[in-house]
């Protein structure tokens, strides 16, 4: 069976919704991402995955600039980020999302732990990418009328996960998943989507900086669908 998996991030300090996703089924588990162990664990009698997509920013904007493409492309509330890892170190918009997903890529990347999208490296590892639940759900059902979750967390998760079940997928771990929970399986449709070639990525290729230690620009990957990329 072919394993993916989808990852809700936190922070480096707090907990991060993992989904993994394999013929139709999810497995919800947690971990506290960390430079040395950037992705997590799979569940014991599974394989390991071949996709992880990660809802943390995987790095900073090119040299000079304070928005990436991707973040444009595909709307979401990251739209400023630091520029280098001494302006990081001050940043407070998002801050622990922020510097989990570059210390997370960055560590992927220099440690040969993953394969970043659309860097065209060919490691006997996972691949990684960005992924944004918001934008998943644009694409896997064009025109519905989200529902806020910070305002409305019971009817997103009902809404959202309604419509991922009516996909034929399942969860045995849970009756009403969190609103992180959720996003964590939008992550894993969209992990499950690039490991069949059925995707579409936002954004502008990955630039390594290895003066910064940071990867600059890059992608964000969710299911091909019926929309048009907004």
């Amino acid at each position: 069976m072919t394993v993916v998996c989808g990852i809700d991030v936190g922070s480096l300090r707090t907990l991060s919704y993992v989904a993994w996703l394999a013929d139709g089924q999810f497995e919800l588990d947690v971990y506290v991402p960390s430079e040395h162990r950037p992705l997590p664990k799979e569940p014991a009698g599974w394989e390991p995955a071949s996709h992880f997509a990660i809802d943390a920013p995987q790095g900073m904007p090119a040299l000079g600039a304070h928005c990436r493409l991707a973040d444009t492309e595909a709307n979401t509330p990251t739209r400023r980020l630091p520029n280098d890892r001494e302006h990081l170190a001050i940043w407070k918009l998002y801050r622990g999302v922020v510097e989990a997903g570059v210390e997370m890529f960055w560590a992927m990347h220099e440690r040969r732990l993953a394969s970043i999208y659309g860097l065209g490296e060919t490691a006997a590892a996972p691949v990684a990418m960005e992924s944004y639940p918001r934008l998943v759900i644009k694409r896997m059902w064009p025109g519905i009328e989200i529902p806020s979750k910070r305002t409305s967390p019971f009817t997103y998760i009902d809404r959202i996960w309604g419509l991922i079940r009516e996909r034929g997928y399942a969860c045995r771990s849970v009756v009403r998943p969190t609103v992180d929970q959720v996003d964590a399986m939008l992550c894993a449709l969209a992990a499950e989507a690039a490991s069949r070639g059925e995707h579409i990525a936002v954004g502008s290729p990955p630039v390594v900086d290895a003066n910064a230690r940071v990867i600059r620009e890059g992608y964000i990957v969710a299911p091909r669908g019926s929309a048009a990329a907004s």
